[in-house]
C-alpha cells in the first residue's frame, strides 16, 4: 500500500512539474508561428538582396564595357587616395542632402526640375561610383601582383574579372545583417567621392575653362 501510495505521489509530482515547465498550448503555439513568420520574413529578405546584386552586377557588366577605361582610373585613383575620396563621399554627400532641403524651398516650377536634376545625379554618381569600388575591390583581392603573373593567366584577368569579383565579394558581405547593411554605405562613400574626384573617370574639369580669343 505504501510503494503504491509513493508511487503515486511520485507521478503526480511528475505531471505537475511538466505542467508548470511546459507552456501551454496557445503559448507553444505562439511561438512557433512567431518562428516561422521571422523565418518567411528573413527568406523574403534574403531573397531581395539576391535580386538587387543581381541587378547590380548586370549594371556593372554593362557599363563596365561601356566604359573600361574610365572604370579602371578610378579605381586607380581610388586605391591610391582611398582617403581623399571617403572625405570628398561625405562632403558631397552631405551638400546633396542640404541642396535638396534648399531646392524644396523653391517655387514648384523651379525647385522640381532642380530637385529631379540633383536626383539623377546623384544616382549616376552612386552607380558609377560602385562600379569603380568593385573594380578596386576586386584588383585588390584578385588582381595579379606582376606583369608576369598576369601573362600566366586565362582567367581572372582584365577589367571585367575584376568588377564581377568585387560584386561578388561585396554581394557576400551585404548577406551579413546590419554589417552588410553599414559596408554597403562605406562603399557608397568611397564610391561617390571616387567618382567626383576623377569627374567620373575622365579627369576633365568639371568647367570650361575661359580663353582669351588670340588675336
Amino acid at each position: 500500500m505504501r510503494r503504491t501510495v509513493l508511487l503515486l505521489a511520485v507521478l503526480a509530482s511528475l505531471i505537475v512539474t511538466a505542467g508548470i515547465a511546459a507552456p501551454p498550448a496557445e503559448e507553444s503555439f505562439q511561438v512557433r508561428w512567431i518562428s516561422l513568420s521571422t523565418g518567411l520574413a528573413m527568406l523574403q529578405q534574403t531573397a531581395v538582396i539576391v535580386s538587387l546584386l543581381f541587378v547590380w552586377l548586370i549594371a556593372a557588366v554593362v557599363i563596365t564595357l561601356m566604359s573600361a577605361r574610365e572604370v579602371r582610373y578610378s579605381s586607380i585613383e581610388l586605391r591610391a587616395s582611398a582617403l581623399h575620396c571617403f572625405a570628398l563621399g561625405l562632403v558631397a554627400l552631405t551638400s546633396f542632402v542640404l541642396t535638396a532641403i534648399v531646392f524644396s524651398y523653391f517655387p514648384s516650377v523651379i525647385g522640381v526640375p532642380l530637385l529631379i536634376a540633383l536626383a539623377v545625379f546623384a544616382i549616376v554618381a552612386k552607380i558609377y561610383g560602385a562600379i569603380a569600388v568593385f573594380h578596386a575591390l576586386g584588383t585588390m583581392i584578385a588582381g595579379a601582383r606582376s606583369r608576369e603573373a598576369l601573362d600566366r593567366r586565362r582567367w581572372l584577368r582584365g577589367d571585367l574579372a575584376m568588377v564581377v569579383v568585387g560584386v561578388l565579394i561585396l554581394g557576400a558581405l551585404r548577406l551579413i545583417p546590419v554589417v552588410g547593411t553599414i559596408i554597403w554605405m562605406l562603399a557608397s562613400v568611397f564610391g561617390v567621392g571616387t567618382a567626383l574626384a576623377t569627374k567620373f573617370g575622365r579627369r576633365e574639369p568639371w568647367f570650361l575653362a575661359w580663353r582669351p580669343a588670340e588675336s
